[in-house]
């Protein structure tokens, strides 16, 4: 059974680019250049490119599977402590109703503030450890982790800044309003639904939990480990959120530069130590597994953990996780086709039809438009930056409204689309079916979606 709900998910994976392939077929590719639509040829994925086109997706984003990997490791490191369950045990004696409310808020905060998915992929193996022991079942666990990232990018704050100020250079304030009006319906929603769905699933006891695994305690104290933990976790959202191109903060930008030009016998010093150092605000997934593989030495330097044990426990948590890795790439393949198209791509072509069926922009093509490009693109931003050429063409007084739609329909569609790597790597983490939790999860999704539309018509009404 547990090897069927594993490749049922592959199948479900395959079948999504089969489709997309058997598309290219009947579908010319097309671009925007100035505002002007050109149609070019139809390219077809050929029976050949059905094989090549997972590889040239896993060197494309080998950063994903390079990340998640070191996430297995870190954590297997920290299961050798002994300590680390003694955290995850202090939390689970909480209030599990509160602690569930807060995982769905704190993730969701990552998604729609700070716009990290992969940060998300960080925290979820400990989440998903309190709420397991605290007695939830997989899908209320799923649900309020992986769903609580996607309600985040449903009402992402993030999301959005970057095209409202470099794009068309629109002050955000009336999209943050209705964001934060947003992201707090939804996660009362999202909340009220686990709540009530879990009343009618049994208590949990005694169910393997993924990336964790109990062991002998060890009588070292826990602040050493609290400590490292809450300097890497602020390190990386330091790290990874663009802070002057959000909030024109240049602090972190001036200290680099100062940083670098430190000088001693002539020689940048801070260069020769510590070579290539990103600059804070401009991190990336590499960075974020650097943090993970530092974290780990350290952690195991504190706690003693020899080095054969060490690479023991780094080796067992990347072998749990790896099969996660490995499908957020296929999940990847249609997006990494789309991406490094030099001649366009199809859903370009279809995004111009849909939108030119009517004079001005309406929440009906809107819609459409951001249901189909959700299947091509399983990142916002390059779903917008494909779609600019078309939508500059719109009223600008009506770009609140616009970019809310697609941003909406966007989040909503990660809830179910097999190309979302975020429930992809929740659904293959937790090893939950993916039918289940279509069956699961498609009434919120309903209700999500009307409020969506409701609530994005009443913002055209506004602006």
């Amino acid at each position: 059974m547990e090897k069927e709900k594993k490749y049922g998910l592959l199948k479900v994976i395959g079948i999504a680019f089969l489709l997309y392939a058997v598309l290219t077929w009947f579908i010319p590719t097309g671009s925007f250049s100035g505002g002007e639509f050109s149609k070019g040829d139809v390219v077809p994925v050929g029976i050949y490119g059905i094989f090549t086109s997972p590889i040239y997706a896993f060197a494309i984003f080998a950063q994903y599977i390079v990340l998640i990997l070191c996430i297995g490791g870190f954590y297997g490191v920290l299961n050798k402590t002994g300590v680390y369950q003694n955290i995850v045990s202090w939390f689970a004696s909480k209030n599990r109703t509160k602690f569930l409310v807060a995982t769905i808020i704190c993730f969701g905060l990552i998604t729609s503030i700070f716009g990290e998915t992969m940060l998300l992929f960080v925290l979820l193996p400990f989440f998903v450890a309190v709420l397991m022991k605290q007695g939830y079942d997989k899908m209320s666990v799923l649900s309020s982790t992986v769903g609580g990232g996607l309600i985040g990018i449903i009402a992402s704050i993030s999301g959005n800044m970057a095209i409202y100020k470099n794009y068309f250079g629109l002050e955000p304030k009336i999209f943050i309003l209705f964001n934060i009006i947003m992201f707090l319906i939804l996660v009362f929603l999202l909340s009220m639904f686990i709540l009530n769905k879990n009343k009618e699933a049994k208590k949990v006891k005694n169910e393997e939990i993924p990336l964790f695994e109990t062991v002998k305690s060890n009588k070292k104290s826990n602040v050493p480990l609290i400590i490292i933990l809450i300097v890497m976790l602020l390190l990386s959202i330091l790290g990874l959120f663009n802070w002057y191109y959000a909030f024109n903060i240049s602090l972190f930008n001036d200290i680099h530069e100062k940083l670098l030009g430190i000088q001693l016998f002539n020689t940048n010093i801070i260069s020769r130590l510590f070579g290539n150092l990103s600059e804070i605000g401009y991190f990336n997934n590499y960075d974020l597994s650097a943090i993970l593989f530092i974290g780990s030495c350290l952690i195991a330097w504190v706690y003693s953990i020899k080095f054969n044990d060490f690479i023991d426990s780094f080796k067992k948590g990347v072998h749990s996780i790896f099969i996660p890795g490995v499908y957020v790439i296929f999940a990847s393949v249609i997006f990494s086709q789309v991406v490094t198209a030099s001649s366009g791509n199809i859903s370009l072509t279809i995004s111009n039809y849909i939108l030119g069926l009517s004079n001005d922009f309406n929440i009906i093509t809107g819609t459409f438009t951001g249901i189909i490009g959700s299947f091509f693109y399983n990142d916002y931003l390059y779903f917008m930056n494909g779609l600019y050429g078309i939508i500059s063409l719109f009223n600008a007084n009506m770009m609140p409204f616009i970019l809310s739609v697609f941003q909406s329909i966007f989040g909503i569609m990660m809830f179910i689309l097999p190309v979302s790597i975020t429930l992809v790597y929740g659904l293959s983490f937790l090893n939950v079916s993916y039918k289940e939790w279509l069956k699961y999860i498609w009434k919120f999704v309903v209700q999500v979606f009307l409020i969506a539309i409701i609530g994005c018509i009443i913002l055209s009404m506004i602006v």
